[in-house]
């Protein structure tokens, strides 16, 4: 399936070593300020190449399942880094 997100979002894939208690609703409280990482794999800008592991917080994400997959999105102001991790 081709997911061609509109420009400064991005369409990553979640590490799978990422941990957040949900994929869905999460409550943000000043406890879990946990940052996560996910591969880019489509995006419709140049900052970030497809195979990127960005850095974001976990309240950035937002996930959609379509035919049984899991699809994630993030804007691109909501990357914090990128760092050279590959799963």
């Amino acid at each position: 399936m081709q997911i061609s997100p509109k420009k400064d979002i991005l369409l990553i894939k979640k590490h799978l070593k990422s941990q957040i208690k949900v994929d869905m609703i999460v409550e943000e409280s000043d406890e879990d300020k946990r940052l996560i990482t996910g591969e880019v794999l489509s995006n419709n800008d140049k900052e970030y190449k497809q195979g990127t592991t960005v850095i974001f917080g976990k309240y950035s994400i937002f996930p959609l399942t379509l035919q049984g997959e899991n699809f994630y999105f993030i804007d691109k102001n909501d990357v914090i880094g990128t760092c050279s991790y590959k799963e």
